[in-house]
């Protein structure tokens, strides 16, 4: 999920080490956008160019920030590829919480009814972020924030629910 539950490092004991990135990463049949993403001693990399600010965790772009400090989530292939294709730095900000629904939970206010409590939550934490850059990222000092684009990993707490399903493509046009 958006939080980060992927394991890096393999570990025989559980499922023969697969499912993990190093298993990813050390495949000889596997894809090279595993392999860039850890060095030969199976360390991350860490990106220079693309910083995350996740709750209390900032830095540069490398693991830990998942669920846990030793885990990853969909930001760190996301934040590789998109340094890659972008010559501007690039900041992540992830606010990720689960078991939420997008019929309650993140209900925008454009779809009508009570705005959900982490919608409200999302767009305070964004604008504190953007506000605070230059204090949690010295480096980003003297730049300009452009809000380019948002990943959104999340449904099963809205596929429980008749109601939730039917709006569900409605509530996310309106996010």
């Amino acid at each position: 999920n958006m939080v980060g539950h992927g394991f890096v490092k393999a570990d025989p004991k559980r499922n023969e080490g697969k499912g993990s990135l190093e298993f990813l990463a050390r495949d000889p049949g596997g894809d090279d956008k595993f392999r860039k993403l850890l060095d030969p001693e199976v360390n991350c990399r860490v990106r220079d160019d693309v910083w995350i600010h996740f709750f209390e965790r900032r830095g540069n772009l490398t693991v830990g920030y998942g669920a846990g400090t030793d885990t990853i989530g969909p930001e760190l292939g996301f934040g590789f590829a998109t340094g890659d294709a972008l010559r501007e730095k690039v900041l992540l900000v992830k606010l990720a919480w689960g078991g939420k629904s997008l019929a309650v939970d993140f209900r925008p206010p454009s779809s009508g009814g009570t705005t959900g409590p982490f919608y409200t939550e999302l767009v305070t934490q964004y604008k504190s972020v953007i506000e605070g850059a230059a204090t949690y990222f010295p480096e980003l000092k003297n730049s300009q924030f452009a809000l380019a684009g948002m990943g959104w990993h999340q449904g099963w707490n809205d596929r429980i629910n008749g109601d939730f399903v039917n709006e569900y493509e409605t509530n996310l046009a309106n996010f």
